[in-house]
């Protein structure tokens, strides 16, 4: 699924059929790109939007769209009882 090595990274030609808007496709690449190598990150909504040039609710919607749609696992993370950003998981097509 997801093998980084230096500048790219690979997403599978299934993600074609998935029927994702541009704006999940792209939230989606940058999940996928960031994530460790069990598909895992937690960069925050912020910084998700910003990355991906789009504004905070859309970059929201498109979350909610790809959890819906089970190619990532959203899980909210706490440190010390406060609330911290989520885990991403991108699950294998």
């Amino acid at each position: 699924m997801n093998k980084q090595n230096g500048n790219f990274f690979l997403l599978p030609n299934k993600i074609f059929d998935e029927g994702l808007t541009p704006m999940e496709f792209v939230v989606y690449s940058f999940l996928t790109s960031k994530g460790d190598a069990k598909g895992k990150n937690y960069y925050s909504v912020p910084n998700i939007a910003k990355y991906c040039g789009m504004c905070e609710n859309s970059c929201r919607k498109a979350i909610r769209n790809l959890s819906e749609k089970g190619l990532i696992v959203v899980s909210e993370r706490y440190f010390d009882n406060a609330r911290q950003s989520n885990l991403y998981t991108v699950l294998k097509l």
